[in-house]
């Protein structure tokens, strides 16, 4: 990894070898790999990383979202993400991990993740380490919208000390937010309350401390362990306007610990991984009623699981190892929640115990371990089934099967389908209720804006979803020496009984839900229970297809392709071991040396995805019309999906001074409504672009101060066009619940964060 024209910070895993002309250092590929053999369909080397800017492992993983999402995963889960080919027991674990010591990161399709013991719904991130780092790193930030108001700022420090297999971190955030009211904004309130503004929340005050610590390394001969640690408290303030001459608020407190260990080895040609994690979360809600008084509720939601998954060659096939995944997993899980006395929400106290079983095999079918190899590339089959018994929803079943073809290394295809059924989470089931008072919302059969009591929290009587996907995907490098990937996905998903969220209350839901709704004797909307419902069915059909180009700046240096550099013999003695275990060559400066290594270092890169919605329909109730979600019948205005939706990424970086830039483009969309009200509500298209720019000091300014060496300064501006979603009647006019301050409250936001590696 070049840093500069003057130093140049090569891999700590690298090898050397030399000759009587030159001494070669290049990074290996064997440590961290998975246990597939499959190619993963992206690579990040460090000096791609280096480019982004980002701080840790977190941070990157949102740079590369639109690269690492999956058309199969339920709503925004993530991807999964491995540390040196092993599973972990959360993200939290490696979030912290800083991006200078990452040596490559690698994006795998979904059906890796079955190797891991998880669901194929999920792309697989794998996370590869430098042997040897250590650093303590310090950072500040200071983040604002330019129209005023919610000022936040947020302080960081971590430690990581990486050797070999042994790992231990520890770091500690500390954020707090001010709250944004509706008065900042200028919002227009209903006629006769001018001055509510003052007291209603758009973003509740907000302070967040989280201290958190890992320790691993081996214990054992063939046995490593890993231990991690975290404490979280959050805070939260809320104005929710007014009542009876006073201003109501809503206080609430959440707390939480966590406890995970993971145990790995090997026994011959068979790896294991164990498991267990121990959370609990604990929290208080207070909040004041219209009607007078005020409620409080407490929860504690405590949860116990352990995992074991062993992984290896079953038998050998012609054409390979048939390789056999087991996961086995239990887990306990209690839900208490206690309003005050005499309250009028319910009090209740859940329990699930959950045993699963999943096997899974990956057979080659024809390949180059086949006698004489094959003409036609390498085919493999993939089965998988699970089977989990839960105390509270009965048994749950899911099973799959997965074909790839890789007929040359530039391209490969695979195909696959899976059912399962699977039981909603707890929280979605015995979630504390809450009664929230004054809440804006649009009434679709009268086309009027009213205040609402809502009601949130879990149902009891929500039923476990049963869903089928079938998936189409297609990756291609077409040229060897360039890192340009072409990749293509079609997704279809059934499913029965989806759960979701209550959507606007349009005629069509108040009709499929009546009891969801509550009216006074004029007619007027006056309380909705949100709580989450399962739907009869739903439809959806997806196409993304997306290009990814990243190369140095410039022609690539003779010899310096795919992260080699070659160091003449007469300059290996410029070569030295920095603190944090990083090797640093200083060539000549001036020289073609130092160039060659200033533009192997250097990125561009862009990224153009396109996602297609070609279905997307919601059976509310048997019996009713099913609803376009796509042409008049969408039941989300600010989120959900849109026909069209584009996302565009480029950057670049040179000698310490980079730039990113974000962009997506949303389609519109359209509202049925009563014909007795204003008519269809128009949603217009939203285009939005992030910029984010950052400079390492020391290598761009000189005659700085020893003491900002390994200083860098980042610049983000999110949202720079200012752009809010428009929402507006046939007549013209936006109703008062879609105003651009609610739809997108900060609207253009800069951030300014000074970080520093010691």
């Amino acid at each position: 990894m070049a840093q500069g024209p003057s130093t140049a910070a090569l891999a700590p895993a690298a090898d050397t070898a030399s000759n009587e002309d030159e001494v070669v250092v290049a990074g290996g590929r064997a440590r961290g790999s998975i246990v597939a053999d499959v190619r993963p369909e992206r690579v990040f080397r460090a000096a791609d990383i280096r480019a982004f800017g980002a701080d840790d492992v977190e941070a990157l993983l949102g740079a590369i979202g639109a690269q690492s999402a999956s058309n199969g995963g339920r709503g925004d889960d993530g991807p999964v993400t491995l540390l040196n080919g092993r599973r972990v027991s959360s993200l939290a674990e490696i979030a912290r991990i800083p991006a200078e010591a990452i040596q490559r990161m690698e994006i795998f399709p979904e059906e890796v993740a079955l190797r891991y013991g998880y669901r194929a719904d999920q792309k697989v991130v794998n996370v590869v380490t430098f042997q040897r780092f250590r650093s303590v790193v310090g950072q500040a930030g200071y983040a604002a919208p330019t129209a005023g108001g919610r000022q936040r700022g947020d302080v960081d420090a971590d430690a990581l000390v990486i050797r070999g297999d042994t790992r231990f971190g520890l770091g500690a955030t500390y954020t707090r937010a001010a709250n944004l009211l509706e008065r900042d904004r200028g919002l227009t309130q209903p006629s006769g309350a001018a001055d509510l503004g003052r007291d209603r929340t758009l973003l509740p005050a907000t302070e967040r401390l989280r201290v958190e610590g890992v320790a691993s390394g081996p214990v054992l001969a063939a046995v490593a362990a890993t231990l991690n640690a975290s404490t979280e408290s959050n805070h939260s303030r809320d104005l929710l306007g007014r009542s009876t001459g006073r201003a109501l608020r809503r206080d609430d407190r959440q707390d939480a610990v966590h406890v995970g260990v993971t145990l790995s080895g090997s026994a011959a040609t068979w790896r294991w991984t164990a498991l267990g994690n121990l959370d609990r979360r604990s929290g208080r809600t207070l909040t004041d009623l219209a009607a007078g008084g005020r409620d409080t509720v407490r929860t504690a939601d405590t949860t116990a699981g352990a995992d074991l998954i062993v992984a290896g060659p079953l038998t050998t096939a012609p054409a390979g190892a048939i390789i056999a995944t087991l996961h086995g997993s239990v887990e306990t899980r209690d839900l208490v929640t206690s309003p005050r006395q005499g309250s009028s929400l319910p009090q209740g106290s859940l329990n699930r115990d959950s045993a699963a079983m999943q096997l899974n095999l990956d057979a080659p079918l024809l390949g180059y371990a086949a006698p004489g190899g094959s003409p036609f590339g390498r085919l493999s089959a993939n089965l998988d089934a699970r089977v989990a018994r839960l105390s509270d929803a009965g048994t749950t079943w899911s099973y799959g099967a997965a074909l790839s073809w890789c007929p040359t290394r530039a391209f490969g295809v695979i195909v696959s389908g899976t059912s399962e059924q699977a039981a909603p989470d707890l929280l979605l089931v015995g979630g504390a209720a809450l009664l929230t008072p004054n809440v804006r919302t649009l009434d679709g059969a009268r086309g009027e804006v009213v205040d609402v009591t809502q009601l949130s929290g879990g149902n009891p009587l929500l039923r476990s979803a049963e869903r089928h996907i079938t998936r189409l995907g297609v990756n291609l490098r077409p040229l060897a020496h360039t890192d340009l990937t072409l990749s293509l996905d079609y997704t279809r998903t059934l499913a029965d009984d989806p759960v979701t969220t209550l959507p606007l209350a349009t005629p069509q839901v108040e009709a499929a839900f009546p009891e969801r709704f509550r009216r006074d004797s004029s007619g007027r909307l006056t309380e909705v229970d949100a709580r989450p419902l399962n739907a009869a069915a739903s439809r959806l059909r997806q196409l993304r297809w997306g290009i990814n180009l990243t190369r140095p700046l410039g022609p690539t240096p003779p010899g310096m392709a795919d992260g080699i550099i070659r160091i003449p013999a007469g300059q290996a003695g410029q070569m030295t071991q920095e603190p944090n275990g990083s090797v640093t060559f200083r060539p000549t400066p001036g020289s073609d040396l130092a160039r060659n290594i200033t533009r192997a270092s250097s990125r561009i890169f862009l990224s153009l995805y396109h996602e297609w919605t070609l279905e997307d329909s919601l059976l509310l109730r048997r019996g009713l019309p099913a609803l376009d979600l796509l042409s008049g019948d969408a039941v989300d205005v600010t989120g959900g999906r849109r026909r069209h939706q584009i996302e565009f990424q480029a950057g670049a970086f040179q000698r310490g001074l980079g730039a990113r830039l974000q962009a997506t483009w949303r389609s519109g969309l359209t509202l049925d409504q009563d014909e007795a009200s204003t008519g269809a509500l128009r949603v217009g298209s939203l285009t939005t672009v992030n910029v984010t720019s950052f400079i390492e000091l020391t290598e761009r300014l000189r005659g700085l101060p020893e003491w900002l060496g390994r200083t860098r300064v980042s610049v983000a501006v999110d949202n720079i066009l200012n752009r809010r979603t428009k929402v507006h009647d046939r007549l013209g006019a936006t109703p008062l619940a879609y105003q651009r301050g609610y739809l997108d409250p900060l609207g253009r936001a800069f951030t300014i964060n000074i970080r520093k590696v010691l």
